[in-house]
């Protein structure tokens, strides 16, 4: 044996912390130190941390307090920004100056474990809860909605209740088939090297309870129990399939006669995650939609400090948004409404007669160039959705505060050399503010 090896061998005996293999622990406190730090010192700050307990809860209020940074004030020289591929001046028929600085808002279906009731904030205590810690006494209540008799053990989701028991059983022997199918994916790679499915389709396998909609049908003719499930639609505005009983209706009764019922045997995971983002590629704000989108969470995004009202807002299904904002919201009157262009030609149906008359863009005259073509990038926020959606793997399992630390730094990142470019194309990017 080497010196070298002898001495780390000898540090590994008497117990000794360090050693020199590299773990995922360390990667992780290095970049969240090292991110911290910088942040600190662009605020000419010094990062405080507690010098006792567990490493992993160390750094948990320092990121939470730049999260809520983030919230409360946006990324610096981003929330005034513009640039010529985002931000027009352009004269109307009559002679007037106007300008357009549109925002593009899409949903990404990037999703965290969450509590359990419906729209809770409250983070979860651990990832392999159900529930968060004030609601952490319903863990010991059947999962079946509105059944409110206690388990039946431990080892128990469902309350004694024959039917209930029935739709726990229908639910493992599904879980089993899922591993068993998985296991043999994983034999079939090991004989075959050549990869024929991208390994993302294999990964989410033991997260399909979390990302569909499922319910149980009780037959009464025959009374036996099936499974159903349907994707989850993930944005407002996507229509439920006609075919398929509303799964919030628990328990009700099919037109057919059988029983539905829904059941959380599950995690839970948040609805998505929000971007706004200019048409110029630079990412304005993120948020987490816990329960479903709404029109609402637009007004957080622009109540930050510099923030300006956007003259125009596309969304892809926002003939239900302003249908919403003329109701409730008159902080939108005078903003631009309509859907982007991919959308409205591909997914939005010629008999929906609101749709056609409110949000067909060619109606706003500002959209287009003196050559009749589409000024701003209306697919932009698709694009950039399609970037982070990368790091799913990565955040899946994290909890609020280093799920949304480690998303805000990707995205500070990418803003801060997408500037880069496009002052390096020559598209003037500046502050409106200056």
């Amino acid at each position: 044996m080497s010196l070298g090896g002898a001495y780390l061998k000898g540090l590994k005996d008497t117990g000794w912390q360090f050693g020199s293999r590299l773990t995922t622990e360390h990667i992780w406190d290095a970049f969240i130190i090292l991110c911290l730090i910088k942040d600190k010192q662009r605020a000419n700050q010094c990062l405080q941390v507690p010098h006792t307990g567990a490493q992993k809860d160390r750094f948990r209020d320092a990121m939470a307090e730049r999260n809520q940074d983030f919230v409360l004030n946006g990324q610096p020289g981003i929330i005034d920004h513009a640039c010529n591929k985002c931000y027009r001046i352009y004269m109307t028929a009559s002679g007037e100056i106007r300008h357009c600085h549109p925002i593009v808002g899409d949903g990404l279906s990037i999703c965290q474990p969450c509590c359990a009731v419906f729209a809770c904030h409250e983070p979860l205590q651990n990832n392999q809860h159900q529930y968060c810690k004030t609601h952490f006494s319903q863990h010991d209540v059947c999962a079946v909605i509105l059944c409110e008799k206690p388990i039946t053990g431990s080892n128990s989701k469902t309350c004694s209740d024959p039917e209930h028991k029935e739709f726990e059983r229908k639910n493992k022997e599904k879980g089993a088939s899922n591993f068993i199918l998985k296991e043999c994916f994983r034999y079939t790679q090991a004989s075959q090297p050549v990869d024929t499915l991208a390994t993302q389709q294999i990964d989410h396998v033991d997260d399909i309870e979390e990302t569909t909609i499922e319910w149980f049908e009780v037959d009464d003719n025959t009374n036996t129990v099936h499974l159903k499930s349907r994707a989850n639609p993930g944005t407002v505005g996507t229509g439920a399939d006609a075919n398929l009983p509303p799964p919030d209706l628990c328990p009700s009764k099919l037109a057919a006669g059988n029983q539905i019922a829904k059941v959380q045997f599950s995690r839970k995971r948040t609805h998505n995650e929000q971007t706004l983002v200019r048409p110029c590629g630079i990412i304005y704000a993120r948020a987490t939609m816990f329960g479903a989108e709404a029109v609402s969470n637009f007004l957080n995004a622009f109540s930050v400090p510099g923030a300006k009202k956007p003259k125009h807002i596309f969304y892809d299904t926002n003939c239900l948004a302003r249908q919403q904002a003329e109701k409730n919201f008159p902080w939108f009157k005078g903003i631009g409404m309509c859907v982007d262009v991919w959308h409205f030609l591909n997914k939005h149906q010629m008999t929906h007669q609101y749709c056609q008359e409110n949000c067909n863009p060619v109606q706003f005259l500002e959209l287009l160039d003196k050559s009749g073509k589409w000024f701003f990038n209306t697919s932009i926020a698709e694009q950039i959705n399609a970037w982070l959606q990368g790091y799913h793997s990565i955040v899946q399992e994290m909890l609020p505060d280093k799920f949304d630390f480690f998303l805000n730094e990707m995205i500070m990142r990418w803003n801060v050399e997408h500037l880069k470019k496009l002052a390096e194309q020559g598209h003037n990017p500046r502050s409106l503010n200056e």
